[in-house]
């Protein structure tokens, strides 16, 4: 799924140019930031309510769940669709956008129900404790069709349309796929959920959650945000490419969290905390001992890295090694968060996601108007470092779990060797 995120990036930057590349990235990271409110942070609250049920005995309780939340998910999404349709001329004028901005808006905004449909049934698929349909539709599928209707858009249509068009048909054979996938697991049925009543209490899990996805994403786009606030399109686009390059680093994080998150609720609901501490230990090695090979070829090589986007983005390799090292960090850290989210301490993982956000905030504001890209790369870099030290200590102090074990090192020992290796070289 990277790969061909990563394709995508790469032969969109090379063929449409740094100032198309930034009005996609700024209409991307709008449309992300109305589909994570759409959502109602729903996706996680049905995977862990269903995690705690048996299809077998429970099956009718589940049907209810699912029901419920499809319907929230669309009418929320409708809502949050029509009012970006009537703000998209504000945000064009706030990001200082040439027209184009404004078309991909509206249009990009037209893809929310159906990306938010996806995903919410993505993590009921994995509430099940299956992994194979969520990967299948969310990193396999809609990359390749989003690669695909890029491509085909552009060499048939106009470069305008390979911004914008691959977008909505990605939203809407994605939904339409998932959602099968999902009837054919637990039974549901269209019309039943379109008159399913709504689940107060699922509503109420999940809304803090929702309230700590909209401050992640407008942490993890706050700098392309921030960007096309003070400066304009064309910078935007130079950042985005060492952003999306330093990101391949959260696949891992993806993959593994995507079924320990479910485990680890179902281990806290037993009250198992030596098996929790044991995975917890376990997980947050193997992220390490992954990212650490690929951090060390971005940080040593970040100008052979742009140059995959041409020449144009070579001013960017800097910004590469200051993400790809917050990205490092964040994905190393990263086991503690789900622990807090599962074990139902949501109004602390909302706590830590709003300091993380003001701190992001105040760093972009300040470091923008003077350093340009670098200061937005630092502003992430310090604020993914603090609240990823916030969590470790959180969980250790709340649940007793350590994140340190004598394996750990091994690693990044690994890695401190590897480094000076190549330097000397």
């Amino acid at each position: 799924g990277n790969i061909n995120r990563y394709l995508y990036t790469a032969l969109l930057a090379r063929w449409v140019g740094v100032e198309y590349l930034g009005i996609y990235s700024l209409a991307n990271a709008i449309m992300l930031i109305g589909e994570v409110i759409a959502k109602m942070g729903l996706e996680t609250g049905i995977m862990r309510f269903i995690s705690r049920l048996e299809l077998k005995t429970e099956k009718s309780q589940i049907q209810k769940i699912i029901q419920s939340s499809l319907k929230m998910t669309v009418i929320f999404s409708i809502v949050i669709a029509i009012l970006l349709f009537g703000f998209a001329w504000v945000l064009v004028r706030i990001f200082n956008g040439p027209p184009l901005l404004y078309i991909a808006i509206i249009v990009f905004a037209f893809t929310i129900p159906f990306n938010a449909v996806t995903l919410v049934s993505a993590f009921a698929t994995q509430g099940f404790k299956l992994l194979k349909y969520k990967v299948f539709t969310t990193q396999f599928l809609n990359p390749t069709v989003l690669l695909l209707g890029m491509l085909i858009s552009y060499w048939f249509i106009s470069k305008e349309s390979a911004i914008i068009l691959p977008m909505v048909v990605t939203g809407v054979l994605g939904s339409i796929t998932m959602f099968w996938i999902l009837k054919n697991i637990s039974g549901i049925k269209l019309t039943e959920a379109l008159s399913a009543p709504f689940d107060r209490t699922l509503l109420a899990y999940s809304i803090p959650l929702m309230l700590v996805s909209i401050l992640q994403t407008f942490m993890h786009w706050m700098d392309v945000l921030m960007l096309g606030y003070f400066t304009d399109v064309t910078v935007v686009g130079l950042y985005h490419p060492a952003a999306r390059t330093a990101g391949l680093l959260q696949a891992l994080l993806v993959s593994f969290i995507s079924i320990y998150a479910p485990l680890m609720s179902q281990l806290h609901s037993k009250g198992d905390f030596r098996e929790m501490s044991h995975l917890y230990k376990l997980v947050s090695r193997w992220l390490i001992t992954f990212s650490v090979p690929i951090s060390l070829v971005f940080m040593l090589y970040p100008k052979k890295v742009m140059l995959l986007f041409g020449h144009d983005y070579m001013d960017s390799a800097s910004v590469l090694v200051l993400l790809t090292i917050a990205t490092f960090i964040q994905t190393a850290l990263g086991a503690a968060g789900p622990i807090l989210s599962m074990s139902g301490y949501t109004r602390l993982v909302l706590w830590n996601s709003l300091g993380a956000f003001i701190l992001n905030l105040v760093l972009n504001i300040i470091l923008i108007p003077r350093f340009g890209i670098i200061g937005a790369a630092w502003a992430t870099l310090i604020s993914m470092g603090m609240i990823g030290l916030a969590r470790i200590i959180e969980v250790k102090f709340i649940l007793g779990l350590s994140f340190f074990s004598n394996h750990l090192y091994k690693p990044l020992l690994a890695g401190i060797v590897t480094w000076f290796c190549i330097m000397s070289i």
